[in-house]
């Protein structure tokens, strides 16, 4: 019960202002992109760089790659003819699945997780994170691509490429390499370390990046709204939340025995939300719009009830 009141009412409590202040229009859809681009491009950056820097190659444990992305793509992967029963084309069958896999892991799991564990508990999350968005995004856009019968190869090819470059150039991803190179050739260079005033920076924009993160989130859920589609969203939704969690857990407790920590992670951010960027893909390829704003909003809202059942049933404890 304590890691309800310490971690799930700060972090919605936190959302449920961003919606507020979107509702109450005193942050404009021009303002919510502004603080977006602050938030990604400053805040999360500096975070996430200070927290990898401080981490050594020989201690990260890649099985938790294994765990979370073959957990994903299985899911991925059974959801399309659950999608084609359900009388979708590839397109929107695509959005679909990618709803059911990928989890909101930066602009609500780094503040939670934060929140949770501190540093210790973001090592794990960022890996996922790093990998997350080059491999579920790319095999969507893939299946989209063909489902849109791109005019031929060379034009799939170039339009897959265009969007892992898209990806690559994400502050984000750079952001955690960076940190974790910056890191090991500290620990090979005696004396090498970042200096203390420029820490104290990265260290004041650390510190800003959880709470403006959830902000943006809740006033990004102000300004989007349901739409139509809602009978398979509501499906979509059950599966992020409850099945993907569950199989996550299962997988790293029986098959891979993962670190309780890690595990712990892992299976909190196979409970997050659906992210954000669901709803952008379906955007730039206009397939499933609706669906996957949907989607987004009753995820983000009912993961309020099943990210506390999974603190609980996880048993942790904050004090």
């Amino acid at each position: 019960m304590t890691a309800i009141l310490d971690i799930i009412v700060p972090v919605f409590g936190t959302v449920l202002v961003g919606w507020l202040i979107g509702r109450s229009k005193l942050l404009s859809p021009e303002g919510l992109r502004g603080l977006t681009n602050v938030t990604f491009y400053a805040l999360f950056p500096a975070l996430l760089f200070r927290s990898m820097s401080r981490v050594r190659i020989e201690a990260l444990s890649f099985d938790i790659l294994f765990v979370f992305f073959g957990t994903g793509l299985l899911l991925f992967f059974a959801s399309l003819p659950l999608a084609r029963l359900l009388g979708m084309k590839l397109g929107e069958g695509t959005v679909f699945a990618l709803s059911v896999v990928f989890s909101n892991g930066v602009g609500i799991g780094i503040p939670f997780i934060s929140y949770a564990f501190g540093e210790a508990g973001l090592v794990p999350l960022l890996m996922i994170i790093s990998m997350n968005s080059l491999v579920m995004l790319t095999l969507a856009s893939f299946l989209i691509e063909i489902g849109q019968q791109a005019s031929s190869r060379e034009s799939l090819i170039g339009k897959l490429g265009g969007a892992v470059v898209t990806m690559l150039k994400h502050p984000v991803i750079p952001s955690i390499f960076a940190g974790l190179f910056w890191g090991e050739l500290c620990h090979l260079i005696p004396g090498l370390g970042t200096p203390v005033v420029l820490d104290r920076i990265l260290q004041a924009l650390a510190i800003a990046a959880p709470p403006c993160g959830l902000i943006m989130a809740g006033a990004s859920l102000a300004h989007v709204g349901l739409k139509e589609h809602w009978q398979p969203a509501t499906l979509a939704t059950a599966l992020k939340l409850a099945v993907m969690p569950l199989v996550v857990w299962l997988s790293g407790r029986y098959l891979f025995n993962l670190d309780p920590l890690w595990l712990t992670v892992a299976t909190l951010n196979a409970a997050m939300p659906a992210g954000a960027n669901v709803y952008l893909v379906a955007q730039l390829y206009r397939t499933g719009v609706g669906l996957a704003t949907n989607v987004v909003v009753l995820s983000t809202g009912f993961s309020v009830l099943t990210l506390s059942a999974t603190l609980l049933l996880l048993g942790v404890q904050t004090r």
